[in-house]
């Protein structure tokens, strides 16, 4: 009985301990410390793409800068066309494994240009181009976004924010700030 239970409770710790191993690329991706980032949710609506790359410091912090370029201009009174914005996080991460993941705060300039329709009063006119000209703007807007990064172990990045910035130079008649939110999808190497 004492050997069947010795043989027992080895076989039960040599099948507990191989479980807990993590695969030898795991630890490999989570050292790394280059993202690029592909924002889906813009893409699929079909006003625009949003490129991103990020550069992280340390497990709690990175820089990086997101490029986008606007498709559609005929969606909203105001559409952006390009815009290109570097930002700072600080991610909030209790796990000592790795980092640049889980909750961050992100603080962004966003230098942008843009289109919008400005209405322009014109006596006893019925023609609509009368009333509504276009006009081409640039801008800055300076502000704060929250979000949740999830990184797995083979190096895809899955990421969601939201955030609000606010016009510096107020070329823009139509919208005193930016919202920027999006789904995206990238890779860490």
């Amino acid at each position: 009985m004492k050997k069947a239970l010795l043989i027992i409770g080895l076989m039960f710790s040599t099948l507990t301990y191989g479980q807990v191993d993590y695969p030898e690329s795991s630890e490999g991706v989570f050292n790394k410390n280059k993202e690029v980032r592909l924002g889906v949710a813009r893409l699929l609506l079909g006003n625009s793409l949003d490129v991103g790359f990020e550069k992280i410091i340390d497990r709690n912090q990175s820089f990086g800068a997101n490029m986008l370029i606007g498709f559609n201009d005929r969606d909203f009174d105001t559409s952006q066309v390009f815009s290109l914005s570097p930002y700072y996080r600080f991610y909030f991460n209790r796990s000592q494994e790795y980092g640049a993941k889980g909750m961050f705060v992100e603080g962004f300039l966003d230098f942008y240009s843009g289109k919008t329709e400005v209405y322009n009063y014109v006596p006893f006119s019925e023609n609509y181009e009368d009333y509504y000209k276009e006009k081409s703007f640039f801008d800055i807007a300076g502000g704060f976004a929250l979000g949740w990064k999830w990184v797995n172990t083979a190096g895809f990045v899955f990421e969601t924010k939201i955030g609000y910035g606010r016009n510096i130079l107020d070329e823009n008649p139509n919208a005193e700030g930016i919202f920027r939110g999006d789904f995206s999808v990238g890779y860490r190497f």
